[in-house]
């Protein structure tokens, strides 16, 4: 079928659904015959319209050869802010992630060019096939921030899940939840396309890349996306062809955990095989009829974490000393075999730690690898992208980009941002940021020592520099692929981890330097206040009073089960418990937490946290700033320890309570509010009957509300008063 054909076939069901009455409003009827004349003619854009006001300012055809921001059909069908017809109405059918691919080709195959003209286009800059994990995505969420657009990454990431994926078509993209099941999560995939491409230095102006680094970009090297391949005679001109995709992906953390450490019982040829090493039964490429070429999905298991088998039987090995996390060793076995949880043990950790002992092994189905195209027609070098499969994000709508850019540009955001040193224990990066070279140890040798941009994300090559729109517009309600969602701060991380090159000392972005399984690496950032990753759980204020973390980004009451609702993590946070007397808080110790039993128990839950937005995560942020400012502890991090999080909830009206602090205050908070309730910590206990408990004093109590311009607080039994802030 032609490319014309597929389009025509769109507009012809889409037409009678509102989509027809919607285009006509730009001057754009998809039922003319012929269409091709149709998307040719000159537009006059309606730009007032929803979902439209961040169309480029430059397009005026429905379809705009080999520039798709500037495709007004495109953008209707591909931008998830295009959701009303005429009079706002609601629509109600959208189009399929393979029938926006076809428009996308259309773009680029109605005047095919040349090879010969792509060449001439590129100037000196050297041509080649390269892979792109890419995104059409709102003004606010592209490279440049003028308009919306399509960008680009030579790194994926597609996440692990229990489930299989699922297209919203409303929102153009994926997302992780399951109807009626919150303990289960569905896969999200990541879509890569090949594209001729240029080899550029780094250009703020004209592609970028995003969060473009002046001390840096300017001298290295990015391919640029010039043109988009696909099959048939439509592509290029007086060429047919024929583009395959593979992809190679390898999940060995438990090969390198018998590499890194000595005696555990397993050497090679035996760490060569499954499961040390999993090159199998981790993604493949979804359904071209449903999602057009290109959507690499992440193979769904039964659990996030499974026991691992060598030969038929479960697979132990001898538990190294001082592992420092990256293992779970908390199964141990026994010389009957039988399996002994070693977190029914007061002295866990003192095990853990010395080891020694032969312990069950479990693994994930977290991968990293490269996605590589082949096109016999075209005698120019094949460039791979980086694939990862990475961890589940418990904040899907979040990325690490926009916390970057709260916390480092104030004024941008509805939100003001704190200062970023007195908020994180270190600066946030997204992954796109980074400029670390990839792997080197992947099969086939495909990335250079050399490359250090893989990760960075750029736009089509631009020519003129127009203002974006000047209204609001809104961001992608999804979960994106590309790296910016990603974490770049390693500790080990999150999706992906760092290893260090010797001679010279190198970073280097490999899947193995995480733990094994990925639920070790989750139960120590999410206890430390989201320390490495940032937009991550903050389970601080669920465990007993440590001397190394405070919360950062509160959980609220519910989203660590306390409220009925199915903790994130499995476990339920802090209760008031009375003993002789005293009211006491009481906690399970972070030592007898497990994730990765936890993750066995299909306990891991996203159905609560997913759901926050952007904006309401940076009010999270901010107001727990505010919240340690009004008790006095806003600068020092040592006093903030003094004083932990006992609730957090989002205050929803009508609340008695809140409506008599206002009364006596005499201030009326307007907007989100936020209840903080703080205790003064005295001395720490463990119950005689439960040494998994903890029980903390409490010496003094402070509840605040939180609103955007205004701030609540009762000191114990005291009146409620409005606090001066010094903004």
């Amino acid at each position: 079928m032609s490319l014309i054909s597929h389009v025509e076939q769109l507009c012809r069901r889409l037409a009678p659904r509102g989509w027809r009455d919607l285009l006509l409003q730009h001057g754009l009827d998809i039922t003319a015959i012929p269409l091709e004349e149709e998307l040719a003619k000159p537009l006059h854009i309606d730009r007032s319209l929803q979902g439209f006001e961040d169309f480029s300012m430059t397009g005026t055809q429905g379809i705009t050869p080999s520039n798709p921001a500037e495709s007004l059909l495109f953008h209707a069908l591909a931008s998830p802010n295009v959701l009303t017809g005429i009079n706002r109405s609601p629509l109600t059918s959208f189009p399929t992630a393979a029938e926006i691919e076809h428009v996308l080709n259309y773009v680029y195959g109605v005047t095919p060019p040349s090879l010969a003209a792509l060449e001439q286009q590129a100037g000196d800059a050297p041509l080649a096939i390269v892979i792109f994990a890419y995104e059409y995505r709102p003004q606010p969420e592209t490279v440049h921030k003028r308009q919306a657009d399509l960008c680009f990454s030579r790194t994926g990431v597609a996440r692990v899940g229990t489930a299989p994926a699922l297209y919203d078509a409303q929102r153009r993209g994926f997302l992780p939840f399951v109807e009626g099941q919150p303990q289960r999560m569905r896969v999200i995939p990541a879509r890569y396309g090949a594209f001729i491409a240029m080899r550029q230095t780094g250009n703020e102006v004209q592609f970028g890349p995003m969060g473009f680094q002046p001390d840096v970009d300017p001298a290295l090297e990015f391919w640029v996306p010039l043109h988009k391949l696909f099959d048939g005679p439509e592509c290029l001109a007086g060429l047919d062809l024929h583009v395959q995709l593979e992809n190679y992906q390898i999940n060995e953390k438990i090969r390198q955990i018998h590499m890194r450490f000595r005696h555990t019982g397993w050497q090679e040829p035996d760490i060569l095989n499954p499961p040390f090493v999993i090159t199998q039964e981790l993604c493949h490429w979804g359904d071209c009829t449903r999602f057009g070429p290109g959507l690499l999905i992440p193979d769904a298991k039964p659990t996030l974490v499974e026991l691992a088998h060598y030969k038929g039987e479960p697979l132990s090995f001898m538990m190294p000393p001082n592992s420092g996390g990256l293992i779970h060793g908390r199964h141990r076995v026994r010389d009957d075999g039988s399996v002994e949880d070693l977190n029914d043990r007061q002295d866990v950790d003192e095990i853990v730690n010395a080891g020694g002992y032969r312990a069950l092994h479990y693994q994930d189905a977290m991968a990293d690898g490269w996605v590589r195209a082949h096109c016999p027609a075209l005698a120019l070098e094949s460039v791979a992208a980086y694939s990862i499969i990475g961890a589940p994000d418990f904040f899907p709508l979040c990325g690490q980009r926009e916390l970057k850019e709260w916390s480092s540009t104030p004024g941008v955001f509805p939100c003001p941002a704190p200062p970023c040193p007195e908020v994180w224990h270190t600066r946030v990066n997204p992954l796109s940021d980074v400029r670390f070279y990839v792997n080197q140890s992947l099969h086939g040798g495909y990335f250079s020592a050399d490359d250090r941009g893989a990760t960075a994300i750029v736009a089509l090559a631009q020519t003129t520099a127009t203002s974006g729109p000047a209204l609001s517009v809104a961001r992608a309600q999804r979960q994106s692929w590309l790296p910016d969602f990603a974490s770049g701060v390693f500790g080990p991380g999150w999706e992906i981890g760092r290893g260090l090159v010797d001679a010279p000392f190198t970073n280097m972005l490999c899947g193995y330097q995480l733990a094994s399984p990925f639920t070790e690496d989750a139960r120590i950032c999410a206890a430390l206040g989201s320390y490495w990753p940032g937009v991550a759980p903050d389970s601080t204020r669920a465990f007993e009073p440590r001397a190394i973390s405070t919360t950062i980004i509160p959980l609220t009451d519910t989203e660590i089960g306390l409220n009925g609702s199915p903790g994130w993590d499995g476990r339920s946070g802090p209760i008031l418990v009375e003993v002789q007397g005293r009211m006491l808080v009481q906690y399970h110790a972070y030592e007898y937490s497990d994730y990765t039993q936890a993750a066995l128990d299909g306990q891991l839950s996203l159905a609560v946290t997913g759901h926050t937005g952007t904006e309401q995560y940076h009010q999270r942020v901010l107001g727990m700033w505010r919240a340690y400012r009004a008790i006095g502890a806003g600068s020092d991090k040592e006093l903030r320890k003094l004083w932990p999080l006992l609730s957090f909830s989002l205050v929803q009206r009508p609340d008695a309570a809140f409506e008599a602090a206002q009364q006596e205050a005499d201030v009326q908070l307007e907007g989100n509010v936020q209840h903080y309730w703080f205790y003064k910590r005295g001395s720490i206990s463990t119950p005689t009957d439960n040494f998994k408990l903890r029980h903390v004093e409490m010496l003094q109590q402070v509840q605040l509300y939180v609103s955007a311009d205004a701030l609540l607080m009762r000191q114990d039994e005291g009146l409620w008063r409005r606090v001066d802030e010094p903004f």
